[in-house]
C-alpha cells in the first residue's frame, strides 16, 4: 500500500523522476527502518550498592569500591576532592605517592581505589568520575581511625628493687585488637624471655583490649622501657626505674 501511494504521486514527473524518487524513497525508508530496529543504548549508571562511608584503621590497607553499570567506553577517575588531585584514569596512575593504585578485573564493573598504609591524613571525600557528559561522580567518604594504646602507669614509674610491678595497657579498637606484644627496651619479651626473667602476662582481647604485665620481684636488670603495641595501633610506652633498697 506505501509503494502504490508513492508510486502514484511519481507518476506526475514521469517515469525518470519516478525512478529518482523511489530510489531516494527506498533509502529513507531504509533508514528509517535500521534506527528503529537498532537496540537502544543503555547509559553508564553507578550501582545503588555502592558504599559511600567507609572506615579503616590506620595503616591497614583501605580499600572504595566503585562499580558501574554499563560503562562502555568512558573512562573512570579517581579524584582526592579536598585538592582535586587526580590519582588513577582507568588503571593508569597520576600521582607520584606510591601508596595509590586502581584495581580493575576485565570483564568486571568495579573499579576499585586502593591506599596503602592509610593515615590519619588521608580522610576525607574521594570522587569516582565516569567522563559522561554531563560526567557522572560518586562521592566516598573516608574515615582513617588512630587506635592507640595507653599505659597509666606512664611515662614514668620508679620501684623500689624486691618489690613488684605492675603494669597495664589499654587498647580501645572499634574492630577488636587481633594481638599485642610487650617490648623491653626494643626486643619483644617473648614466651623464652618472661619464663626467664620471671614476667608474667595475661591479656583480654576485645572491642576494649586489656594487657596486664607482672613482675614479683623486680631487679635492676628489669630497669628500661617497656612498650605495648597492639595490631595496626600506636604503642603506648613506660619507663620504669628499679631502686636499690626495699
Amino acid at each position: 500500500m506505501l509503494f502504490q501511494r508513492l508510486e502514484r504521486v511519481s507518476l506526475s514527473s514521469g517515469r525518470m523522476k519516478k525512478s529518482q524518487d523511489h530510489e531516494v524513497i527506498l533509502a529513507q525508508i531504509r533508514g528509517s527502518s535500521y534506527e528503529f530496529s537498532e537496540s537502544p543504548k543503555f547509559q553508564p549508571s553507578f550501582y545503588i550498592n555502592n558504599v559511600k562511608n567507609l572506615s579503616f584503621q590506620e595503616s591497614k590497607t583501605a580499600y572504595l569500591h566503585c562499580s558501574i553499570h554499563h560503562l562502555g567506553k568512558n573512562t573512570v577517575t579517581w579524584v582526592r576532592k579536598r585538592d582535586l588531585h587526580l590519582l588513577t584514569a582507568d588503571k593508569d596512575i597520576f600521582t607520584i605517592d606510591p601508596r595509590f593504585k586502581c584495581m580493575h578485573l576485565e570483564n568486571s564493573d568495579d573499579w576499585t581505589l586502593e591506599i596503602r598504609d592509610p593515615r590519619e591524613e588521608d580522610s576525607g571525600v574521594y570522587q569516582c568520575q565516569v567522563s559522561t557528559e554531563p560526567k557522572m561522580i560518586l562521592e566516598i567518604q573516608l574515615n582513617i581511625i588512630v587506635v592507640e594504646a595507653f599505659i597509666p602507669e606512664a611515662p614514668v614509674l620508679s620501684i623500689k628493687s624486691d618489690n613488684p610491678v605492675h603494669l597495664t595497657c589499654h587498647v580501645k579498637d572499634p574492630e577488636g585488637t587481633v594481638f599485642l606484644f610487650w617490648y623491653h627496651n626494643g626486643a619483644v619479651l617473648d614466651a623464652y624471655e618472661k619464663e626467664l626473667r620471671g614476667i608474667e602476662v595475661d591479656t583480654e582481647f576485645g572491642i576494649t583490649s586489656i594487657s596486664r604485665l607482672f613482675i614479683a620481684k623486680a631487679k635492676l636488670s628489669d630497669s628500661g622501657n617497656y612498650s605495648c603495641q597492639p595490631s595496626y595501633s600506636k604503642p603506648a610506652n613506660v619507663t620504669l626505674y628499679v631502686l636499690n633498697g626495699k
